[in-house]
Order: C-alpha cells, then structure tokens, then sequence
C-alpha cells in the first residue's frame, strides 16, 4: 500500500514535539516500532514472530505466562488469524499507555509540589520586603532580587507544566494516528473502541487540572 495518507504523515508529530523537553521527548510514543509490528504482520514471510512476544513479555515481567504464536498465512498470502494480531498489538499500546500514564502523573505531582514551594518562597520573601522602610526605595518600590529569582523559576516551571499538558494532547492524537494507521492496513475494526479506554487514562484524565494549575502557577510568576 502507497503510504500517501493524511494519518501516515508523522510530520505533525516531529513538529509538535521538536520544542519538548528531552525528557518529555523520550516518554512519547514509539510510532516507528508500532509501525514495523504492523509491517510485520501484513508480511507473510514474517507473521508474529517471537521477537514480540519476547518484548511483551519482557515488559510484562519474568513471571508472565505470556504467548505469541506466529500468524499462518493463507492461500492469498495474508494471515487468517487477525484476533491474534490485535491482541498482540493492543498489548503493546498498553504497555505504552501505561508508561505515559507514570509518567505523567509523577511529573505533574512533583511538579504540583514545586509550585506550592515557590508559592510559600513568594509569600515569604514578599513579607521581608514590607518590612524594609519605605526610604529604602526613594523612587517607589522595586521587586527584590530574591522575589525576581523566584517569578524566574516559577515561569520556568510553567513552561514545563505547559509542555506537560502538549505531551498529554500529543500522545492522544498519536494514539489514534496509529490506531487508524493498523485498521486501514489490517482491515480490524479497533480504533473507536480502543479510544474509549485511552480517555479513561490518567495522562488524559489529569489534564483538566494540570491546565487549572498551570495558570495559576502563571500568575504567580508575573
């Protein structure tokens, strides 16, 4: 199959993440392994070899009972047993998901802990400075060396939290892409029931109030 679709494009994606954090980079989703799965499957000289098996079980722990079998092709050269092949690839986006999920959730609660660090800094420091006599200040007010430190780290702390909440909407949107890339050239039916499940996900299910506390941690830096 020519691969001239929309949803084949992974320009989007390198775009989207190019400005990331590298350690936001490293979390996202593998498309290019995702994609030689399905490569390997709509191959009949290849199937579902071990090698994945191997992966899953290797993610899923020592103690797994895991097991792949390999697809057997048919007459025309596809292989017949497609249930397999979703089960099999559908593991491996779990394992995905599930790893974002970590990610994101203990990202944003450290990052959650700093804001409310930097918030407690600012009261203090802000205390001090309106108990320095206003002759100290013979041309009005001027925030202090200290305060400016600390509205600096707390912008950079919001840029981190926004990217956090990029991160979140990049993966769902990469989620899909895959998903639609594998029933176009599987003819499975799985993307609309397997988005279900991705919306319960913790790293989409916090974004609401990891949105809420990058605001606010964007007025306490100004």
């Amino acid at each position: 199959m020519a691969r001239t679709e929309e949803w084949l494009d992974m320009k989007w994606f390198h775009e989207a993440i190019k400005d990331m954090p590298s350690l936001y980079k490293e979390q996202c989703l593998p498309f290019l392994f995702l994609r030689k799965q399905i490569d390997r499957f709509l191959d009949p000289r290849v199937g579902l070899t071990e090698q994945i098996a191997s992966f899953l079980k290797l993610e899923a722990g020592e103690s797994s009972t895991l097991y792949c079998l390999p697809a057997q092709p048919s007459d025309d050269g596809t292989p017949k047993d497609l249930s397999l092949e979703v089960n099999q690839f559908t593991s491996l986006l779990n394992l995905e998901v599930n790893r974002m999920n970590n990610f994101l959730v203990s990202t944003h609660r450290s990052q959650a802990r700093a804001a409310n660090h930097y918030m407690l800094m600012r009261q203090e420091a802000e205390r001090r400075q309106k108990l320095i006599k206003p002759a100290a200040f013979p041309h009005g007010r001027v925030r202090s060396e200290e305060l400016e430190e600390i509205r600096l780290a707390t912008y950079r702390l919001f840029t981190y939290m926004y990217q956090l909440i990029i991160f979140s909407k990049i993966n769902y949107k990469a989620i899909e892409t895959i998903l639609q890339e594998h029933d176009q050239r599987t003819g499975s039916e799985i993307t609309s029931t397997y988005m279900e499940y991705v919306k319960t996900q913790d790293f989409v299910t916090f974004r609401e109030a990891m949105i809420t506390e990058t605001e606010l941690c964007l007025i306490l830096a100004l």
